[in-house]
């Protein structure tokens, strides 16, 4: 790997000049509103970011469990097995021992059964012959075999699930077990997506000269409701000064407005200047990332607001950048950024650049770890390659990577 000094570059649209990928990252997370926590009933509560510590309001299990159908047993009793014993009461799931089992004697257990006092072993009934009041036991257990003791599992107190935490069916499977029938999570901010230009049609009709169907409208509000959120999808804006601040003052009823298109600076460029007039502030606008360099976030109060570039990929790319892990913080899990993975390149990006580049990639296992392949990328419009891709591999600025050279990647499924 190659790598030489950048220019320092700072500031933001205030400042004057596209800003490094890291300080848009920092002012941006400085920016998240504090989450805000609420409780719901624990059928809600799957895909929701959990607010509160939960503990064991008792122990798990609650008794000594059978582990095994068979016979409840005494260790001792059968340690010269073969050795024939009395049955003195069957134990079902969910009923509680009501005989006293004696040495030379057994209770005929079931899987999830209270352990009776006295016996400290389980044979399982494929060790055993006979039924009715007598059995055969086959072969010795030691002591505790197959049994669960009281709280092996967790201690009434203990902490079961730690805040914060994204809640997943077998959460909700320990909230259950220690009756946490509500819980304190926090708030999914709602969200609106808007696509601008006057050159988007309806996925439906068949684009005429100069024309473009609309995917931003359909891919981005995809990207938010994987994360678990609502999210409305409002007019598209043409490009005019009073109908975009028309949709914007719409979107700006939303926790999170998310627009697409007209964020560069050009002629018809309106979004920023509509986002002004609006009363949103300015807080980032243009970033040095490829693809997405013309991104825009600002706030209205607690309302934040991100322009996204139009260009589809960039669209694409600039939401699971900067978006998604924003998303993630204000929801109270700082964890729902995609995940990365170190790879080796299978050939050279031999370019210098003079911003982070997010190639899209395939991932692929070697007896050396992933490798990561980039795929012939035509265009920031070219998504039938981001469509091939699983990951994003990531190459710095400033930097010449060589094939077999480590880089980190975002992985996309």
């Amino acid at each position: 790997m190659k790598t030489r000094a950048s220019p320092r570059r700072s500031g933001s649209s205030r400042g004057g000049g596209p800003i490094p990928l890291e300080e848009a990252e920092r002012i941006l997370f400085a920016r998240v509103p504090p989450s805000i926590p609420e409780r719901v009933p624990l059928g809600r509560a799957a895909g929701r970011i959990l607010a509160e510590e939960i503990k064991a309001d008792e122990d798990q299990p609650p008794f000594d469990r059978a582990m095994m159908d068979g016979y409840a047993v005494y260790s001792a009793d059968v340690a010269k097995a073969p050795v024939e014993l009395d049955v003195v009461e069957d134990i079902p799931a969910g009923h509680v021992p009501t005989r006293k089992v004696g040495r030379g004697q057994c209770a005929r257990i079931m899987t999830g059964a209270a352990l009776p006092p006295g016996p400290d072993a389980i044979q399982q009934v494929e060790k055993t012959e006979g039924s009715g009041r007598r059995v055969r036991i086959l072969s010795p257990v030691k002591a505790g075999q197959n049994v669960a003791p009281r709280g092996s599992e967790v201690r009434a107190r203990e902490v079961v699930l730690s805040a914060p935490r994204l809640l997943r069916p077998q959460d909700l499977a320990v909230l259950a077990s220690v009756g946490a029938t509500e819980v304190a999570t926090f708030r999914r901010p709602k969200c609106a997506v808007i696509a601008t230009g006057d050159e988007l049609v309806d996925p439906s009709e068949r684009p005429g000269p100069g024309q473009i169907r609309n995917s931003n409208g359909v891919g981005i509000p995809e990207q938010v409701r994987r994360l678990g959120l609502e999210c409305d999808v409002l007019p598209q804006a043409p490009d005019r000064l009073e109908d975009l601040r028309a949709r914007i003052r719409e979107g700006l009823t939303r926790d999170v407005l998310i627009l697409s298109g007209g964020v560069s600076a050009g002629d018809r460029d309106l979004v920023v200047p509509a986002l002004k007039a609006e009363g949103v502030d300015t807080a980032v606008h243009q970033v040095l990332i490829r693809p997405g360099r013309p991104v825009f976030f600002g706030v209205k109060g607690r309302v934040v607001v991100f322009g996204l570039p139009g260009n589809p990929v960039s669209a694409f790319v600039t939401f699971e950048v900067l978006v998604r892990p924003f998303l993630g913080r204000m929801m109270g899990y700082p964890g729902l950024g995609r995940r990365r993975v170190r790879a080796r390149l299978a050939a050279p990006l031999a370019k210098r650049m003079d911003r982070t580049v997010f190639w899209p990639a395939t991932l692929e296992m070697s007896e050396d770890g992933p490798v990561a392949r980039t795929l012939p990328w035509k265009s920031s419009a070219d998504l039938a390659t981001l469509a091939r891709a699983d990951a994003l591999a990531i190459q710095p600025r400033e930097t010449v990577l060589d094939a077999g050279s480590w880089v980190d990647t975002l992985l996309l499924d």
